[in-house]
């Protein structure tokens, strides 16, 4: 898989390009179908850890399970 939008795309996010604080450019995500509300509206960073998971398990897979509790527990990028 590579590190693009396209791939995120291609799985059913919806994808683009942003910066961390300090400027990093870095790709965020959202998943308009899911079931849960802070998944279709907030965009997530695809963090290295992310990314790692993604490979392993699917892009989908991954990304639920890294945001499922992203209502209760999150830090600021």
């Amino acid at each position: 898989m590579k590190y693009c939008v396209q791939t995120f795309r291609d799985a059913g996010l919806e994808a683009r390009w942003s910066k961390t604080r300090s400027g990093a450019p870095i790709i965020v995500v959202r998943w308009p179908a899911a079931k849960l509300e802070h998944q279709r509206d907030e965009w997530w960073l695809v963090t290295n850890d992310l990314w790692i998971a993604m490979q392993r398990l699917g892009v989908i897979d991954a990304f639920d399970a890294h945001t499922l509790l992203g209502n209760i527990f999150s830090l600021p990028c």
